[in-house]
């Protein structure tokens, strides 16, 4: 059965992310045209698949090739497909054909805020809620400035010390090889918010094709008065759109299906303030070929 979908190739689907996954280990096979699948071998054990925001058609039979070839014990799949679509159902019913099960472990956000960048800038702030356009205007009148700095020596700073207060452990080799990957070929972006010239946010944007991302966010505790997040992420709307980006994806929002910390509602009160239209992915499938492995995940449903 063949399904085709519109929706344009996720940057998890583009060479600069298989270089990115490769310089860390994964091996990237471009199964199809834009259909790249991720592994990575596992000693002793066999290897593991994902296949990030996969467009359809969804090549099953390569995949389960791949899979023999490789000894893998799963394979992670998450489509690129929203739950709004008229064929949903269809495509739940071809993954369950071919052996894939939902589950509630995404590797990437399944509930997002996608911001239309071809508005105007009175469009989009008109988009917004009352308070945030308020809290942007309070930052320009408070004095704070956002500038391009792309250094990421003191965006690390921020980042590390805002993973510390938050409780979240930082990749710190992901992050300085995707910086390195996506900023030689013009790809990644650190826009920085200063008060009286210390630096209270930070953000590392990527673009790819004509969407761009709100990958990483950082903030300091300091002067939160002065609402320096909110005028970051309004001056990263307008640098991306000047980039020619048509799409911002904010990269995640909580996600009901989904078990996620507490500090999300914080940040899912933030994004939505600017506006934009929610996206819900379909989920997260996973094939198992591996009994131990099924056992070991123990996936929960939720279709």
């Amino acid at each position: 059965m063949a399904l085709s979908s519109n929706n344009s190739t996720d940057i998890r689907q583009s060479d600069l992310w298989a270089k990115y996954l490769e310089e860390l280990g994964w091996q990237a096979v471009e199964l199809t045209s834009n259909f790249f699948v991720y592994f990575r071998p596992i000693p002793f054990l066999g290897a593991t698949i994902k296949i990030p925001r996969a467009l359809l058609p969804i090549p099953f039979k390569e995949i389960g090739q791949l899979a023999a070839d490789k000894n893998a014990f799963f394979v992670k799949l998450e489509p690129k497909i929203e739950t709004a679509e008229s064929n949903v159902n269809n495509i739940i019913s071809l993954l369950k054909t071919n052996g894939y099960t939902n589950d509630r472990w995404a590797l990437n956000p399944t509930h997002t805020i996608q911001i239309d960048l071809t508005k105007n800038e009175d469009e989009l702030l008109a988009a917004m809620e009352k308070d945030t356009r308020y809290s942007i205007r309070a930052a320009i009148r408070r004095g704070v400035e956002v500038r391009q700095t792309n250094d990421i020596e003191q965006f690390k700073n921020l980042y590390f010390a805002t993973a510390k207060r938050k409780g979240f452990w930082p990749a710190k080799k992901e992050l300085a090889i995707l910086w390195q990957v996506f900023s030689k070929n013009d790809a990644a972006h650190i826009l920085t918010a200063f008060y009286k010239t210390e630096p209270l946010a930070s953000t590392l944007l990527l673009s790819s094709n004509i969407v761009g991302h709100y990958y990483h966010a950082a903030s300091s505790e300091k002067h939160r008065e002065v609402m320096a997040p909110y005028l970051l992420l309004w001056e990263s709307m307008r640098f991306l759109k000047k980039k020619g980006c048509a799409v911002f994806d904010l990269e995640g929002i909580r996600d009901p299906r989904i078990p996620s910390p507490k500090g999300w509602k914080g940040f899912t009160l933030f994004k939505k303030g600017f506006g934009g239209r929610e996206v819900e992915y379909l989920g997260s499938f996973t094939k198992y070929y591996k009994l131990w492995s099924k056992l070991l995940f123990l996936p929960t449903r939720f279709f």
